[in-house]
């Protein structure tokens, strides 16, 4: 995924499987940076805030309002 397909606020699901934190984790985008080697920072529901590479998220459909 590009960053530019990322805004803030934006619901993700990580596409990959990292000790404490499972394939399939969703969070929240927080900041999203101009450089692609930079990633986003994400917050999970436990709080944690962690930046991560974009080619390793996928978007969650959110439902319409």
């Amino acid at each position: 995924m590009r960053n530019m397909e990322l805004a803030v606020g934006a619901l993700v699901r990580t596409s990959f499987e990292d000790p404490g934190l499972p394939e399939g984790s969703v969070g929240e985008v927080v900041t999203v940076y101009d450089d692609l080697g930079d990633g986003v920072d994400v917050r999970f529901d436990d709080g944690r805030l962690i930046n991560i590479l974009s080619h390793a998220l996928d978007l969650v459909s959110q439902p319409c309002s």
